[in-house]
């Protein structure tokens, strides 16, 4: 599951827990309830990614976005720390090799054969 579709998963629970303090769109590694809604949810969508490396990437994430930590940010990094971003540049097969360029390259116009 790609970053943007865990953020477009619902988070109603989070959000309602945390209009009661302060804004949802803002991840706190301060609140220790917050660490765990976002470990639990990323181990229930890859549960090959133990909860042990989620909260070890959610610790240095903290450490690396500045606070305020927009989720969006927040949980890109954690993510990406985790090899799941949606940026799949981290590995795979690279793409072919282009051609060796058109078969008639340009030609400067002082060299043109016009006619």
């Amino acid at each position: 599951m790609s970053t943007e579709k865990l953020l477009n998963e619902d988070w109603s629970e989070y959000d309602d827990r945390k209009k009661k303090r302060e804004d949802a769109r803002y991840f706190s590694c301060e609140e220790s309830w917050e660490s765990d809604y976002l470990i639990n949810k990323i181990h229930r969508n890859h549960p090959d990614v133990s909860k042990e490396d989620v909260r070890s990437a959610i610790k240095q994430c903290c450490n690396s976005v500045a606070a305020p930590r927009p989720r969006k940010t927040f949980v890109a990094c954690v993510m990406k720390r985790l090899g799941l971003d949606d940026d799949h540049s981290g590995g795979g097969t690279p793409p072919p090799n282009p051609g060796p360029g058109p078969k008639n390259p340009p030609v400067p116009p002082d060299t043109r054969n016009v006619g």
